[in-house]
């Protein structure tokens, strides 16, 4: 009796971990690494929004840094950022691409759909004529 009760507490307990696992950690490394590919897809003249807020051009990348350009009223300014420090990357190349690639899936979903979900109609029958019928007019 004891061990049932000590298995049922073990099943429960793994139970819960994996819905923790499932409903928070897995979620949260599939962000991160979309954030980090994002990083790491920046090019020269990406415009970037800085988790800070501030909105500038990049003009070099080195392994960990970004430099960026800050149009500030008559100026502008340089300024080196972490690569962590990138928010988001707000450019029409990277909205191009991305709405590319969200078409290719409308249509690659579209594709799946009609192919599944196929009708078949049936063919008309029409009624033969009996050879007996055919005979007799004869």
């Amino acid at each position: 009796m004891k061990t049932n009760a000590t298995m049922m507490n073990l099943i429960l307990l793994v139970f819960f971990i994996g819905i923790i696992y499932f409903m928070m950690i897995r979620p949260q490394r599939k962000r991160d690494k979309e954030a980090k590919e994002m990083r790491d897809g920046l090019t020269r003249g990406d415009e970037i929004i800085t988790i800070g807020g501030f909105i500038g051009k990049v003009v070099a990348i080195n392994s960990d840094t970004v430099v960026i350009n800050l149009n500030a009223g008559k100026g502008s300014t340089n300024v080196e950022l972490l690569k962590t420090a990138i928010g988001s990357v707000k450019t029409p190349n990277t909205v191009a691409r991305q709405e590319k690639k969200e078409a290719a899936e409308e249509t690659k979903e579209r594709d799946v759909k009609t192919s599944t979900t196929k009708k078949v109609t049936p063919k008309k029958l029409t009624p033969k004529k009996d050879e007996s019928e055919n005979k007799d007019a004869e």
